[in-house]
């Protein structure tokens, strides 16, 4: 998008669901960037979702979707991106949404919205 914008696209304002890869925990960064590289963006979110499906299948003592599946709803876990549970609709509680800018010919995160209010965005 930078690229494509050009000067033109200086102070673009977009979001994204969840959280900077830089707001994952240290100890995900770390062992992260030493098998893969840098944290790309929605890594620690694979990861976390990767260990709701592990903690169901335990939980459920099977690795039948159809017995662990409706495990999941019942999540509730420390993750890489913050406390992982569900509401009764399956949506992750507290989810966060990133505001971005585009500055300077990159995208730089500006401010989170959680529980429907917004805040300046430290890393």
């Amino acid at each position: 998008m930078a690229q494509l914008a050009g000067g033109a696209g200086e102070g673009l304002a977009c979001s994204q669901a969840g959280l900077p890869a830089a707001s994952a925990t240290r100890e995900f960064r770390d062992a992260f960037a030493a098998r893969y590289g840098p944290t790309q963006l929605y890594a620690a979110y694979f990861y976390d979702a990767t260990n709701v499906v592990i903690d169901a299948m335990r939980r459920a003592d099977s690795a039948d979707p159809a017995r662990f599946g409706p495990r999941i709803r019942d999540t509730s876990l420390e993750g890489a991106t913050g406390h992982v549970a569900f509401d009764a609709k399956g949506d992750r509680r507290d989810a966060e949404m990133t505001i971005f800018r585009l500055r300077g010919g990159g995208i730089v995160p500006v401010a989170i919205v959680k529980e429907g209010a917004l805040a300046p965005y430290r890393p």
